[in-house]
């Protein structure tokens, strides 16, 4: 049997069918890269929210509105039962005890001498002032404590004390060289300054 030779009209059939196939496999694939292209734009987009967003929400860490970025007077230590005197007062860095306050939340003024200590090491202390209903206030503190995560070396680095001088505020959240002062207290504002500071000192100890 002869086989039969395709006739020239079917030769530019087939060319035809091929040259639309390509035309349509370069569609679908330039239609691929557009929707790839697009999810990864889209998906830069929506990460460049939410940084935004957590952004807005966390606001800066060291320059809340009513934080104070206070001058560093040193880290002298001094004779424990001395009188070491500051430019700041409440102290928020300086010269200091060879000792430092154990952790906890305190009824009686621990000497500044002490806590400045804890300071050098990314402690955090928090000053209150109380004339009446000092249980309460003793009390609401010592929750927020419990809840405060561990520092660097398995224990909660802060110090609630009162203070025998005179502050700004009712309270008053010290870290090494920053306060922030307040006036009711505020749970969620003691947690925060916490979490932007501890560990933050110049001494990287317990």
């Amino acid at each position: 049997m002869t086989q039969k030779q395709p006739s020239s009209a079917d030769e530019k059939l087939d060319r035809r069918r091929l040259v639309r196939q390509a035309r349509q496999h370069a569609a679908k694939k330039k239609r691929r890269t557009r929707i790839i292209v697009s999810l990864i734009i889209g998906t830069v987009v929506l990460a460049a929210v939410v940084l935004g967003v957590r952004a807005l929400g966390q606001g800066p860490r060291t320059e809340a509105p009513d934080r104070i970025r206070i001058a560093d007077e040193g880290r002298k230590h001094v004779s424990e039962g001395s009188n070491p005197t500051y430019e700041a007062n409440p102290p928020a860095s300086g010269p200091h005890y060879p000792v430092w306050s154990r952790y906890g939340v305190f009824r009686e003024p621990v000497d500044p001498g002490y806590w400045v200590h804890n300071l050098e090491h990314g402690a955090i202390v928090l000053l209150y002032s109380c004339s009446d209903n000092c249980d309460t206030v003793v009390a609401e503190i010592e929750d927020v404590y419990e809840s405060l995560p561990n520092g660097a070396f398995g224990e909660i680095k802060l110090v609630a004390t009162p203070y025998a001088g005179e502050f700004k505020g009712t309270f008053m959240l010290i870290a090494w060289t920053r306060q922030e002062p307040f006036e009711i207290f505020d749970a969620a504002r003691v947690k925060k300054f916490y979490g932007d500071f501890v560990d933050q000192g110049p001494e990287r100890a317990p």
